[in-house]
């Protein structure tokens, strides 16, 4: 009867211990859902409370998702060593019991993290070992899932078609939560809209909406909102989309999301500035910046902010000032990804009741992974300060070209005046004709040409060049008469004007041909008056014609490069872009874009 009496005490004892321990688990869970977006650094505070209870108590499984809820608060609070410990102390806790399913929850969680921070390789390397776990687990679910992510890496890569197609394949699928559903929506209303395809894209902003205040998932309708804001952009209702992001950073500001306050602030300063409210623009770019409730925000937000405050300033002529924020933009986009890897030994305290060799292991593992995280962060940065140079180079460039430009149509519009002028003092003074022609021509030959092509950069080894480089051996062996020479560069001249350069047939022993000379002649004279050989001459002929027109007919800018090319007389693409970068230092697919921005500007 005793002995009875002690095992029923014993499975009492037992059940009420359980019972606690479950009672007290769920509550510091409860406390950290409950803590996550309103004060993630409290949430982390009982997070460790729940690690100490769970190792404390054996609990080997709580143990590990603890470690995942503390890589995901870290995330959040923007303490990337330490989100990279946790979530390799999950993994490891994971794999140490042999439970596949933790295991690729845990990576998973990791690779988006990686996603967010940019380095889409390694997110992708983890999502397919999760995608192998997913086959040998039969989850469909998380295969599902990991396919939506890989369409996002696409759509950040700018594989548009690619993403869209992924996109829509799992929009009809089963078995998604509301959370994966919105992002799937997301993910189409993105790629749809830099598809140039706003109506559809507007079709899911609008569902996307209703289910985000459905399900009360505010992150998603605040990203759905920025979304329609830019429909509205695009269509220069900048009204209805300064109404739509005040929408956003108002639920952002209930939700206490810093980064999204931020990410929606940035967007507004840019409407400011497509509005011409300079002022405006630099005043809520300073004011993130002085904001001392957003001490972490993002490297990238930060340097996007400061060169957008560079271009403002630019904008309103206190180049001081915007000088100053290019050095900060250039500044801070060298430092974005440096890692603070002194809180990493403190991190290592919490796991004492391990063996030292276990310790050493440990340390040694995340000196390797930070070694590999560090490098492949330090390559992502260098991709994006060049990409960050590129732009900044080309605007100068691009800046430079206007300026010859207007300078060759000044003085275009004074060479005719003048030509006006003297034509009537000639019926004045009853000059010759021949003296009024010649007149012109010297006015025209001094100023036919906005940007120069220096001989050196011709193609080698073509017919033609091997044609001019002979002539060209021999110029020296005779002498043009004057009156040859003139009547030559008279019907050179006359070509021009017919614009005949823009065919492909235009070479050297065709217009000698024409010129009813020969092309030993018609070197010679191009030589000697022109200082340049004749395939520089045609060259500058046609990349001079093609900057003018690009500059004002919208139609033509919205041809594709190889269209463009053929139209002046290119055969290939290839040649047509060499030689319009060496004239003016950038390419003809950058000096389009940068000619529809700057009339997007003017017409808005």
């Amino acid at each position: 009867m005793n002995a009875l009496n002690k095992l029923c005490s014993l499975i009492l004892f037992l059940t009420i211990n359980f019972t606690f321990s479950q009672s007290k688990i769920e509550t510091y869970k409860d406390s950290v859902q409950s803590l996550l977006y309103n004060n993630p650094s409290k949430a982390k505070y009982y997070c460790y409370k729940l690690l100490k209870y769970a190792k404390a108590n054996d609990l080997v499984v709580e143990e590990a998702k603890t470690y995942c809820f503390l890589a995901d608060l870290s995330g959040a609070l923007t303490q990337k060593d330490s989100a990279f410990y946790y979530f390799d102390k999950a993994i490891q806790k994971a794999n140490a019991i042999d439970n596949e399913k933790l295991e690729m929850v845990f990576k998973i969680n990791k690779a988006n993290y990686l996603f967010n921070e940019f380095d889409f390789q390694e997110a992708l390397t983890l999502y397919e070992e999760c995608v192998i776990l997913s086959k040998k687990l039969n989850d469909i679910n998380a295969y599902n899932y990991i396919s939506i992510k890989k369409g996002s890496i696409a759509y950040e890569l700018e594989r548009y078609q690619e993403a869209l197609k992924i996109y829509k394949e799992n929009l009809s699928k089963k078995g998604f939560d509301n959370v994966s559903k919105l992002d799937i929506k997301l993910g189409l209303v993105k790629t749809y809209i830099n598809l140039n395809k706003q109506d559809s894209a507007y079709v899911f902003i609008k569902s996307g909406i209703e289910e985000s205040r459905k399900s009360n998932l505010k992150e998603h309708e605040i990203h759905f909102l920025a979304q329609l804001g830019l429909i509205y952009i695009d269509k220069k209702d900048f009204q209805n989309a300064k109404i739509t992001f005040e929408k956003a950073l108002i639920i952002a500001q209930e939700i206490e999301s810093n980064n999204l306050i931020t990410e929606i602030n940035i967007r507004i300063s840019k409407l400011y500035s497509l509005q011409k409210d300079y002022d405006k623009a630099i005043t809520l770019l300073q004011s993130i910046i002085k904001d001392k409730t957003k001490k972490d925000i993002p490297a990238e937000s930060l340097s996007e902010i400061y060169y957008l405050l560079a271009e403002n300033y630019k904008f309103i002529e206190n180049y001081s000032e915007s000088n100053y924020y290019y050095g900060q933009f250039i500044e801070k986009s060298k430092k974005i990804g440096e890692k603070r890897i002194e809180a990493i030994d403190h991190l290592h305290k919490i796991d004492i009741s391990e063996s030292k060799e276990r310790e050493t292991e440990q340390k040694n593992q995340k000196w390797i992974l930070l070694g590999v995280t560090s490098f492949l962060i330090l390559l992502f940065i260098g991709f994006y300060i060049k990409r960050r140079k590129e732009g900044i180079q080309n605007q100068v460039k691009f800046e430079e070209l206007l300026l010859k430009i207007q300078n060759f149509e000044n003085q275009n519009a004074k060479a005719i005046n003048e030509i006006q002028h003297n034509n009537t003092t000639i019926n004045s003074n009853e000059r010759t004709e021949s003296e009024a022609f010649e007149e012109e021509l010297e006015t025209e030959l001094i100023s036919n040409s906005i940007v120069t092509i220096d001989d050196s950069v011709n193609d080698e080894g073509t017919a033609e060049n091997i044609e001019t480089n002979i002539e060209e051996a021999i110029n020296n062996n005779f002498i043009i008469k004057d009156t040859t020479r003139t009547e030559i560069l008279d019907k050179l001249i006359k070509l021009e004007e017919k614009k005949l350069f823009l065919r492909q047939d235009f070479t050297l022993h065709n217009v000698a041909k024409r010129l009813k000379t020969n092309t030993a002649y018609l070197s010679k004279i191009v030589n000697s008056e022109l200082d340049k050989n004749f395939s520089s001459y045609v060259n500058e002929l046609r990349i001079n014609y093609i900057i003018i027109e690009l500059k004002n007919n919208a139609k033509l800018r919205s041809y594709s490069i190889n269209a463009i090319a053929e139209e002046i007389g290119y055969k290939s693409p290839e040649s047509f872009t060499k030689y319009f970068k060496v004239a003016t230092g950038i390419s003809p697919s950058i000096y389009i874009k940068k000619i529809n921005q700057m009339r997007e500007i003017e017409n808005s």
